[in-house]
């Protein structure tokens, strides 16, 4: 067995997901750009939506409770 397999055999015991790494390899890089991009965007809206709800908390009746 090579380094490279022992290492992926190993890391597919110790319970890592490797899905997201073989998809990626499927990519070109212009994919894989447009991938992030998406993902980043994301991360960015969901980081406005926080600071947007931590500026302006929302009150929380005791008959919605």
């Amino acid at each position: 067995m090579s380094s490279a397999t022992d290492a992926i055999t190993e890391a597919e015991r110790a319970g890592f997901d490797l899905s997201l790494v073989e998809h990626s390899l499927t990519l070109t890089p212009a994919e894989r750009a447009r991938e992030h991009d998406g993902a980043l965007a994301l991360v960015l809206e969901l980081e406005r939506i926080r600071d947007e709800r931590h500026a302006h908390p929302q009150s929380i009746s005791p008959a919605s409770r």
